[in-house]
């Protein structure tokens, strides 16, 4: 059983496939706070009909809910210089802090920005694809390529590369 935390994108891709149940009978699931009320409300079929998400009924029962201060998001944010402080999103800048604070957590995203921080951060080994995910859960489904495991692995590649050369985290030595 995994201690999953999950961005809005995994969220809602896991209603849209079918897999939701599944996959929280499975695993303890975390939702940090701001993705919960402020970015799942619906996910959309193939014919672009939308289906309500309703988180909030869930947490205590099937979820939880982990939050983190505005003090530690602002003190998170200023780690990243001002170009990559703008792609990442504050669901994934908030799964981040928690994720440094819990270390037995997995953050599973298919962000692009939000892998290659795990990167910069040093924090590639909680990090888990979706693909990964579905197979620990004895899930075999067709995915996109956002999905995939060799995907995820570029992206946290990329965010290696970035740390090497010293680009996305703000250089202490320069200030």
């Amino acid at each position: 059983m995994l201690l999953l935390l999950l961005d809005a994108d995994v969220t809602i891709d896991l209603h849209r496939l079918g897999v939701w149940k599944h996959v929280i009978k499975n695993h303890n699931i975390y939702i940090p706070s701001v993705i919960l009320h402020r970015e799942v409300y619906y996910y959309e079929d193939e014919k672009r009909k939308r289906y309500p998400i309703d988180l909030k009924k869930e947490v205590g029962v099937t979820i939880n809910e982990l939050s983190c201060s505005a003090e530690e998001l602002l003190s998170f944010k200023e780690q990243f210089d001002c170009v990559f402080q703008e792609e990442l999103h504050d669901g994934e800048k908030e799964a981040l802090v928690l994720l440094q604070k819990q270390e037995d957590l997995l953050l599973c995203t298919c962000d692009h920005a939000a892998i290659k921080a795990l990167a910069l951060l040093d924090l590639s080994a909680q990090g888990i694809s979706f693909e990964n995910l579905l197979r620990k859960t004895g899930i075999n489904k067709k995915l996109e390529f956002k999905h995939t495991e060799k995907r995820f692995k570029r992206c946290l590649s990329e965010g290696s590369i970035m740390r090497i050369q010293e680009r996305g985290l703000k250089n202490k030595n320069k200030e």
